[in-house]
């Protein structure tokens, strides 16, 4: 019996959770700061606006009174958003601490984008004529990790290791996620993981012994938390 790919998500949010659409940013250079004015508009031109007015600054650019302040608690940016599906990656217990101390606006989580694989269609590997879904589908690019389509549906997707970031923890609040990685889907995920950010396929093969020769057996298992540990 063929293993499951997916699984249903469980009531704890946890990494591997497949999220359908939440917003993943690029910043720009060079940065854009958005303040509100120091000064006193007319009511007969702010009575036309629809939103919030700010003054648009540009760093290295521009020298604004009082100057740019990135520490604590920071300047406003403009970034450059887009949506799309998402996986977890922040691990169990800090989503736990992180709920159980309150104030989520300050809280950071990670997520990876998902795209769908017909986005590449007739786009190849620079320098090659391999097509690059066929080799995002080999899993011979550590840049992206491949998926199943999701229960339902006929579409291929990958993620996009490249554009992990974070985002505020109050973005997950009531996001639809009904699946999640199975487990050995899951273990796939992270030596895949591991081998973008080192280029290293240490899970990937047995690793020879410098010292006597033997073969050492490296398929790791990368333990998570229980799906329902409240009920272990």
């Amino acid at each position: 019996m063929t293993e499951a790919f997916y699984e249903n998500s469980g009531s704890l949010l946890s990494p591997g959770d497949l999220f359908n659409s939440l917003p993943y940013v690029r910043v720009h250079h060079p940065l854009a700061v958005a303040r509100k004015p120091a000064y006193t508009l007319p009511k007969s031109f702010v009575n036309k606006l629809t939103g919030e007015l700010r003054e648009i600054f540009e760093v290295g650019k521009h020298e604004p009174h009082p100057p740019f302040h990135f520490k604590p608690p920071g300047e406003e940016i403009l970034v450059g958003a887009k949506t799309a599906g998402a996986i977890f990656l922040t691990w169990g217990s800090e989503v736990e601490d992180d709920q159980r101390r309150g104030s989520l606006h300050k809280k950071d989580w990670l997520i990876a984008p998902i795209f769908p694989m017909s986005d590449l269609i007739g786009i190849k590997v620079p320098e090659t004529d391999i097509l690059m879904s066929d080799a995002i589908r080999s899993g011979t690019s550590p840049r992206f990790f491949p998926l199943l389509p999701l229960p339902g549906t006929e579409n291929e997707l990958y993620v996009d290791f490249r554009k992990i970031g974070a985002l505020s923890a109050k973005h997950f609040a009531g996001v639809p996620r009904t699946q999640r990685l199975a487990h050995r889907a899951l273990n796939d995920f992270y030596h895949h993981l591991i081998w973008f950010f080192t280029r290293k396929k240490l899970f990937f093969e047995p690793v020879t012994c410098t010292n006597c020769g033997t073969q050492v057996d490296l398929d790791t298992a990368f333990e998570g938390q229980p799906i329902e540990p409240e009920t272990q």
